[in-house]
């Protein structure tokens, strides 16, 4: 069983990048995040306490986002877990039969997505930085 520790971000794909910052930042507060490099003109990270909130630059017409692993997919969650356990997170996924679409491990984040049974997609994030 994978050891999940908490909600880690949400993520929304938006139709004015800019017009979002600006409404998350001056009217409800949130922090441009160090923790997380950010991409001006396709996505920034807010610190909404111990988790984050990710803004993703959609297509204006809701068909897909500019990262990579794109379509309606900029839409998700992700969940908390330890660097430690995230090889056997990817692992124990891929036996029980998940479908993962994207795993890579950067110098400050380490993600997994995949799909539930209904195709919502999801992440398991790990802070290879922070869990030392």
């Amino acid at each position: 069983m994978i050891r999940i520790s908490g909600l880690d971000h949400v993520a929304l794909s938006v139709a004015d990048l800019e017009r979002s910052l600006k409404f998350y930042t001056e009217v409800l507060g949130f922090k441009i995040s160090p923790r997380e490099h950010q991409k001006p003109g396709t996505e920034y990270f807010l610190d909404c306490g111990p988790s984050l909130v990710g803004i993703i630059q959609g297509d204006p017409k809701g068909d897909k986002h500019e990262l990579q692993d794109g379509g309606l997919g900029g839409n998700h969650f992700s969940f908390r877990i330890q660097t430690k356990d995230f090889d056997g997170a990817v692992e124990t996924l891929k036996a029980a039969g998940v479908t993962v679409t994207f795993s890579k491990k950067r110098e400050r984040s380490w993600s997994v997505y995949f799909l539930d049974p209904d195709g919502n997609k999801l992440e398991m994030t790990a802070w290879p930085l922070e869990d030392k």
